[in-house]
């Protein structure tokens, strides 16, 4: 159970396709009576995933005041699988240190590509006598 930051809400697309840009907004409420700074962090799990991979959100962290919740923004690429979305809060202690608090999942699922179609094709002769 959450002590301060609570993930209310992880918001993303049941599925993309391969190399798609993946929006991701991470919502977190403010548990605590006074404002609290609050951070996210959100991994993109999947067969293969190399070392050190995040989701990129440009703002990590922010004060928040109390029972509100804030919306975190970020992106990561579809890989050629299923990710599961693992995001994780912490909230600022007064001992300048990170804590952790709470986390959720949420599964993307990879689409299928679209077949090619040609909508219209045409020969044309050019050719003048």
């Amino acid at each position: 159970m959450a002590q301060y930051a609570d993930i209310v809400e992880i918001v993303a697309p049941a599925q993309a396709a391969a190399g798609e840009l993946v929006n991701v907004t991470v919502r977190i409420k403010n548990l605590y009576s006074s404002p609290v700074g609050i951070k996210v962090v959100g991994v993109p799990e999947y067969a293969g995933l190399p070392p050190g991979t995040y989701i990129d959100f440009p703002v990590e962290n922010a004060n928040v005041n109390p029972g509100e919740t804030f919306s975190f923004y970020g992106s990561f690429t579809m890989p050629g699988g299923r990710v599961t979305i693992h995001a994780y809060s912490y909230w600022y202690g007064a001992d300048s240190l990170w804590h952790f608090d709470d986390e959720m999942t949420k599964t993307v699922e990879l689409a299928a590509a679209p077949q090619p179609a040609i909508s219209d094709f045409r020969i044309m002769d050019y050719i003048k006598v």
